[in-house]
């Protein structure tokens, strides 16, 4: 049987040899189980990043990438280090942020020949999601814009798994400074379309009423809820596409990323989409296609099936204090309020639906 790893899957060969630990020769199962369980595990993943950051900071501008060095921290007796690259990514944050998200390029991690299947070949990085200041507020932004994924988790397997990390970060630029914070790791699009039998469509012709319209008002609704305005079929912003392979709903399929603008995480950096006319990002706006109104209940209903779900899940994340978890909570619970109106579909849903 033939098994084909992706970019999350070359990850996790960063931490083989397994001989470390067991003392044997690791069988390509073992390798297997390892990766598996990158998005199954839930416990943070303990990583330490090396590199000159100051200088990455400088030029974070420019499309280049500066070696780093990773160590992955599998247990108290066992870690491994590999050479790697970094290089910053994004449009805004890229601009504004101290730390912007970056990708980590493993091509030169010596890992390459353990690989056999040339299709892997290119697929070398994967996206990091760190603090942008280096302020607490900021940190616990971090953390409410991974709560996003698997939130939306809960409603759909055509969705991003993530990977909650504690990254220390040495900085040679500094003189080998210190610093501990919260990121997270994202599923690569590639993998995320395997996992869902699909593959990654990219379009210019694209638009609302050509992907699926069931999934699309689910992605809509929820896209609602969580104040998530920055997003469009056309052009792909803040969503992949997938075309499923064979068995699988009927026409295109929408799969939303990126929450960082969005109500509910709520930074202080995050603005409205110039277009929708509100003031905040608390505010929300339906950006989804205009339906019935017997299909946006529907919608709706189908989403106040998991309030209870998401509330728990936010509530049982133990690495926010009680303070962020009850305001994400009840930024939801503003949202159910007023699903419930009768006035709710006509005036909130009708006035910018498309």
């Amino acid at each position: 049987m033939r098994y084909a790893l992706s970019l999350s899957g070359i990850f996790f060969l960063l931490l083989i040899p397994l001989s470390a630990q067991y003392g044997d020769v690791p069988a390509f199962e073992d390798t297997l189980q390892v990766y598996q369980d990158l998005f199954i595990r839930k416990e943070p993943l303990n990583l330490t990043l090396k590199f000159d950051i100051k200088e990455f900071q400088k030029t974070r501008r420019k499309e280049e990438y500066h070696p780093a060095e990773l160590t992955c921290h599998v247990c108290d007796s066992f870690q491994v280090t590999h050479t790697v690259r970094v290089r910053a990514r994004g449009i805004f944050r890229r601009d504004y942020c101290t730390m912007p998200p970056f990708w980590l390029n493993i091509r030169h991690a010596g890992i390459e020949a353990a690989l056999e299947d040339p299709a892997l070949r290119d697929v070398v990085k994967m996206k990091m999601v760190t603090r942008c200041k280096p302020m607490a507020s900021h940190e616990y932004l971090v953390l409410r814009d991974y709560l996003d994924y698997p939130l939306y988790n809960l409603l759909s397997d055509y969705s991003f798994n993530t990977r909650l990390m504690r990254i220390k970060y040495i900085d040679t630029g500094r003189k080998n400074r210190e610093s501990e914070e919260w990121g997270f790791l994202i599923e690569h699009s590639d993998k995320m379309a395997e996992r869902n039998n699909a593959m990654i469509v990219e379009s210019e012709r694209l638009s609302v009423r050509t992907v699926n319209g069931e999934v699309m008002d689910k992605v809509a609704f929820f896209s609602y809820m969580v104040g998530q305005q920055d997003y469009s079929v056309t052009g792909q912003h803040n969503l992949k596409i997938l075309a499923p392979k064979e068995y699988g709903p009927t026409g295109f399929i929408p799969v939303p990323y990126d929450f960082d603008f969005c109500g509910l995480v709520n930074a202080q950096y995050a603005n409205p989409r110039e277009d929708t006319g509100l003031q905040s990002v608390r505010q929300r706006y339906y950006a989804g296609a205009c339906r019935d109104e017997a299909t946006h209940q529907k919608t709706i209903r189908w989403l106040a099936s998991f309030r209870k779900k998401m509330e728990d899940l936010i509530m049982g994340f133990e690495y926010l204090p009680d303070k962020e978890k009850l305001d994400m909570v009840e930024y939801l619970d503003s949202y159910f309020e007023e699903a419930e109106r009768e006035s709710f579909i006509r005036f909130k849903i009708n006035s910018t639906c498309l």
